[in-house]
């Protein structure tokens, strides 16, 4: 028996999603439609007023896939840390059921990824009989959207590298579209293993202007809120719009990387923060305070936070931010706290405002002046052509995708040692 299933969207990580259950035997998958409008009024009106906005905003998507396309099974990933996403998939489930819907939702264990109990789900939704061939799917699937959440990560990284400079407005817009279907309908490994080159390739092909210095801002705060676009009114766009290099601090294959524990980059950033906040309190409270940190280290001149209304861990981090400026904290904050009743035309007012800031501590502050360092990416795809691939069969199929990967395990584990030794380090001293 097939089971149709379904999940929240959060931006473009509904490809990684989808990758993760697609190819599993018994399971049939039917991608979240975009959200809109409409479907943020569906959760907030059943939604406990002060909840967490993506609780209403999920909410919203499981209620139009069931009245609008009869889909009733759904998988939400649930946690047992300090944030009240631990408890989404429950608490939902009881509240469609107590409005008279048919609905199961599945949960995916997030806590600790080493421990192994998000297989637990995909094993349940198997219909496999074999147990080898059970596991051999799971890690067949999990390969998949691995693969896929590292170049959605590169993707939206230059996304916000390379809007900014293009000479024809969209040109950079439309790429992205194109290289988000193509990845969403790719499925061969062997061919994902070389998607770097389409992405460089197809990038490659937008012109730009060289030899500017353009306005950066580090944009950070809650996963969801930060990674689906409709619901941050699409502020990366916007920012690059305008002439501003975006850094997008926050990524589905970042976070997956924290979860099993060989994400260098959140560790070297819990240290940066550990003065002002020393434990994670839940949401991107920590790293939020360490990439502003970071940011200010290394010359960028404005920061935005994105963060649900009522989330408290946020609010702490803001707090905390606010509280140190402007010594030592100075690096130029705009705190963007979103629910349903958010409009485009403020964020938009303020987002212009905030640019002007931006432009004048350029001009006339020496702490924001010959500060810009071009992205390597920059260089790396505009000042050089993209190899092409011609290596045998052989190597395309079998030795590429297992380097590929022993490469990033191995940067991984290097990172972490550096990591380490440099915060022993700095306890001796």
């Amino acid at each position: 028996m097939t089971k149709i299933i379904s999940f929240p969207s959060m931006g473009w990580s509904r490809i990684a999603f989808r990758a993760l259950f697609e190819k599993l035997p018994g399971v049939t998958v039917f991608p979240p439609p975009p959200v809109t409008r409409d479907i943020v009024k569906m959760g907030a009106k059943i939604s406990p007023e002060f909840v967490c906005f993506p609780f209403k905003v999920t909410l919203g998507e499981f209620v139009n896939m069931i009245e609008n396309h009869d889909i009733h099974t759904f998988v939400m990933s649930i946690d047992c840390g300090p944030c009240r996403l631990g408890f989404y998939a429950p608490i939902q489930e009881k509240i469609l059921k107590d409005l008279g819907y048919d609905v199961e939702i599945i949960p995916i264990q997030q806590d600790d990824l080493l421990n192994f109990k998000w297989t637990k789900t995909l094993l349940q939704l198997s219909n496999v009989t074999n147990p080898i061939m059970k596991y051999y799917d799971v890690i067949r699937c999990t390969r998949l959207a691995l693969v896929k959440m590292s170049y959605i990560a590169d993707i939206t990284r230059l996304e916000g590298l390379i809007r900014c400079r293009e000479i024809h407005k969209g040109d950079t817009t439309r790429v992205v579209k194109n290289l988000m279907d193509q990845l969403d309908n790719e499925w061969d490994l062997q061919v994902l293993h070389h998607f770097d080159k389409v992405i460089q390739t197809a990038f490659a092909k937008i012109r730009i202007k060289h030899d500017i210095e353009p306005l950066r801002v580090i944009v950070t705060g809650e996963n969801h809120i930060v990674m689906e676009p409709f619901i941050n009114m699409d502020i990366v766009r916007k920012f690059g719009e305008e002439g501003v290099e975006v850094h997008l601090a926050n990524s589905l294959y970042g976070w997956i990387l924290h979860k099993l524990h060989i994400n260098a980059e959140r560790k070297k950033l819990e240290k940066l923060s550990k003065p002002y906040i020393p434990l994670d309190i839940g949401g991107e409270a920590i790293w939020v305070v360490g990439h502003y940190i970071e940011g200010q280290n290394q010359g960028f001149d404005g920061f935005i936070h994105l963060y649900p209304f009522t989330c408290m861990p946020e609010n702490t981090a803001r707090g905390i931010l606010e509280g140190q400026s402007p010594d030592p904290f100075y690096l130029p904050i705009q705190f963007y706290s979103i629910d349903e009743h958010t409009g485009y035309e403020g964020m938009r007012t303020r987002l212009e405002s905030f640019i002007d800031l931006m432009n004048s501590n350029r001009q006339g502050n020496p702490k924001f002046q010959n500060k810009y360092r071009e992205p390597s990416e920059i260089k790396a795809i505009y000042d050089k052509k993209v190899p092409l691939t011609n290596h045998s069969p052989l190597f395309s199929e079998v030795l590429t995708p297992f380097t590929n990967n022993l490469n990033i395990l191995i940067s991984e584990l290097f990172n972490m040692k550096a990591t380490k030794q440099n915060t022993k380090g700095d306890r001796n001293t």
